[in-house]
């Protein structure tokens, strides 16, 4: 996989000289240090290290008439000073790319992500509880007006899921039509029915069929955004294995109460076997690695959540949320639900520098494994930027988990401090 990764880089960069639209292209490399009280995130023994991540980063934007791409990779090697944890390679980022072979037509689409995730989510986030899981997609898009400004597409995708460690790597076939109906410049109605087919290699993971009929309502005014969808999912099952289904909903709004104040509410129910955190290609860092990756097992996801950000000053920007998770596993014993309040605030100190502080308590209930837990965790950074191609950050983070279970020994606190340099080595715009 890494070789596919190398290649949409390569593929994308390929284009570089035919392109003649927007165009940034940055190659930058970077060096981080930080010290660490506890580096196994343990209750005893705590080990206290040097961990040194030197990396490069690689981004590429386009957006033409015929051709979008958006490259983001970023590849870290972090070198432990004990010899608790092995040094590692990571890995992470995406590329979407999107040919529009005949306008309004055909299109080709491409998605390839890498995210660093926990393994198991129960336990801390130490090197030895962390993979890389892997998702790619591609396949034709086909386009017809039937009526007006209605629009019929067609659509597949091939998939190939991987994991680093655990064995749920998988292929998909995702089928979908959906009917666009236009009702204004600002509304339309889609109808959309999906077959959707997840094929295990693993031969004792069952493999499953999605058949997913769904009617979505979007609108834009001028001060808000959303869109509510409502449909039905049935999941059927190899291995003998009972199928599921149930009713889906989604809801996204997004609300400028204000001319400084934006408010954000999404909710949602789906039936799925991997969460969808796994294709964001973003990495999991450590306010937020809550995702359990060894899974193939069927699960509904109950989850809202709403964000309120507001602009204090020209310089100083807040953001407070709240989001609740809820996963109900259909053969094993690892149902969990997760209430987490988040708090962030940005302020621009001068031209040079920026201060961002983080805040995340959550509440973590594992219903089926007998523990529930308290973290709380906090970071607060500062960006220096030394020059147009120069950047310097320090920081300081801490992070406790509080259990009241039997399983006390998940217990923990740590506290590190950071320092890291880039250097942009490329820097191109036209």
């Amino acid at each position: 996989m890494h070789r596919i990764a190398l290649f949409l880089a390569v593929a994308a960069i390929s284009f570089i000289p035919r392109l003649g639209h927007t165009l940034d292209v940055g190659v930058s490399v970077f060096t981080e240090s930080e010290y660490t009280t506890n580096s196994g995130r343990t209750e005893r023994d705590e080990v206290e290290e040097w961990i040194h991540s030197p990396g490069a980063n690689l981004t590429v934007a386009h957006d033409g008439p015929n051709l979008d791409v958006n490259v983001d990779y970023s590849l870290t090697r972090r070198i432990q000073q004990q010899d608790l944890f092995e040094d590692q390679n990571e890995a992470r980022g995406s590329a979407n790319l999107v040919w529009i072979a005949l306008p309004d037509r055909l299109d080709f689409t491409v998605n390839h992500t890498r995210t660093q995730s926990s393994i198991r989510s129960i336990q801390a986030a130490t090197p030895d509880n962390r993979q890389e899981t892997v998702n790619t997609s591609a396949g034709p898009t086909l386009r017809f007006n039937p009526r007006g400004s209605d629009e019929l597409q067609i659509q597949y995708l091939w998939g190939d899921r991987s994991a680093e460690e655990t064995r749920n790597d998988a292929t998909t076939h995702n089928s979908s039509v959906s009917y666009v109906l236009n009702m204004s410049p600002t509304s339309s109605v889609t109808f959309t029915g999906q077959l959707n087919q997840v094929q295990y290699e693993n031969r004792f993971a069952p493999d499953i069929e999605y058949t997913i009929g769904q009617v979505t309502w979007s609108r834009q005014l001028s001060n808000a955004n959303y869109s509510l969808m409502g449909g039905y999912t049935k999941a059927e099952r190899t291995k003998d294995l009972d199928d599921v289904d149930g009713a889906i909903f989604n809801a996204n709004l997004t609300w400028q109460a204000r001319a400084a104040t934006t408010v954000t509410f999404t909710a949602g129910r789906d039936i799925r076997d991997q969460s969808e955190n796994l294709n964001t290609g973003l990495f999991v860092d450590d306010l937020n690695f809550d995702v359990s990756s060894d899974l193939t097992d069927v699960f509904t996801n109950e989850r809202a959540g709403v964000t309120l950000a507001q602009q204090l000053n020209q310089r100083t920007t807040l953001d407070l949320g709240f989001d609740l998770d809820r996963e109900d596993y259909e053969d094993i014993a690892r149902d969990t639900e997760r209430a987490s309040y988040r708090l962030g605030l940005t302020r621009r100190l001068n031209r040079q520098m920026d201060l961002n502080v983080g805040i995340n308590y959550s509440n973590e209930d594992f219903e089926d494994e007998g523990d529930e837990a308290d973290i709380l965790r906090g970071d607060v950074t500062l960006n220096y930027a030394l020059g147009r191609r120069l950047n310097l950050v320090f920081g300081v983070r801490y992070e406790e988990r509080d259990s009241d279970s039997d399983i006390s020994a998940r217990n923990y606190d740590e506290w590190a401090g950071f320092v890291s340099i880039s250097y942009d080595v490329v820097q191109i715009s036209r």
